[in-house]
């Protein structure tokens, strides 16, 4: 039995049903609930339950932004972040409001990328950059973000039932080498269970990395961070055995090499520091 809690909201996961009623007695014999079966949305995500895959959306989430900001009848874009367009800071001396429209809004999307959709996580951040003193720009690429939601809202993450799997998750690390306009490095990570992404992350790198190596190097050491939380849940619930290796996949050709054999030498000396 797996009791998860949010504020007031509980979700119970059991392997039988007579263990499920026994939960709910148990927590009724000490609070005042509602059972409302098997759940629908929790905080706002959507859940759709079959015998072997659970799904998870926003849907009617960004249904509700795109009808208060008039774009639920524009029309939808490929992509969330135009690569042609160089994001810059607002040159018309505007005093900062970080209440302003813009920053609501982006909050919202915000919510959206931590929950369901990773793949705006990117434009999301580079947009907050300018949450102090947006421009006309930035608001015009901030709707391309909501055209893009509204060609993708009935995408979901789905987990299914992998039985046969050896691995209960693994992950996916990957750095873009001063890539944002600034000239930061990006790290991001994703990890899976049950073909599904569990927890992501995508932020500028807060030290100034000198090579792409570097730059991997960093996001593998944020993937492994997380992935040691992960283990640590997965086995404190009994899922996972203490000796089971969990596996990160990088693509960086000098990462892989500096991971296998960490040579001391002048150019990673800073690395190992």
């Amino acid at each position: 039995m797996i009791i998860t809690i949010w504020v007031n909201d509980i979700l119970l996961f059991t392997t039988t049903i007579k263990l499920k009623n026994k939960a709910i007695a148990d927590v009724e014999s000490e609070w005042e609930i509602t059972d409302l079966g098997t759940p629908t949305k929790i905080v706002g995500i959507e859940l759709a339950i079959s015998a072997d895959t659970i799904s998870i959306s926003l849907s009617s989430y960004i249904n509700s932004i795109l009808a208060k900001e008039g774009l639920d009848q524009c029309n939808a874009v490929s992509t969330p972040l135009d690569p042609h367009i160089i994001l810059v800071p607002n040159l018309e001396g505007n005093i900062g409001d970080q209440s302003n429209a813009y920053a609501r809004l982006l909050g919202k999307l915000q919510y959206i990328t931590n929950a369901t959709q990773p793949d705006i996580a990117y434009a999301v951040n580079r947009l907050a950059s300018y949450t102090a003193n947006p421009s006309l720009q930035h608001t015009t690429v901030l709707k391309q973000v909501l055209r893009y939601l509204n060609g993708t809202k009935s995408h979901c993450i789905t987990y299914k039932t992998l039985p046969d799997k050896v691995d209960f998750f693994m992950g996916y690390a990957d750095a873009a080498y001063a890539n944002a306009d600034e000239g930061w490095s990006m790290t991001g990570y994703v990890f899976l269970a049950g073909d599904g992404a569990i927890t992501w992350s995508l932020k500028k790198q807060i030290l100034t990395a000198l090579s792409s190596t570097q730059a991997e190097y960093v996001v593998l050491l944020e993937a492994s961070h997380e992935a040691c939380w992960l283990r640590n849940l997965y086995t404190e619930l009994g899922l996972l055995k203490e000796d089971m290796l969990t596996m990160i996949k990088g693509d960086n050709n000098g990462l892989i090499a500096l991971a296998r054999n960490p040579q001391f030498h002048k150019g990673t000396k800073h690395i190992e520091v």
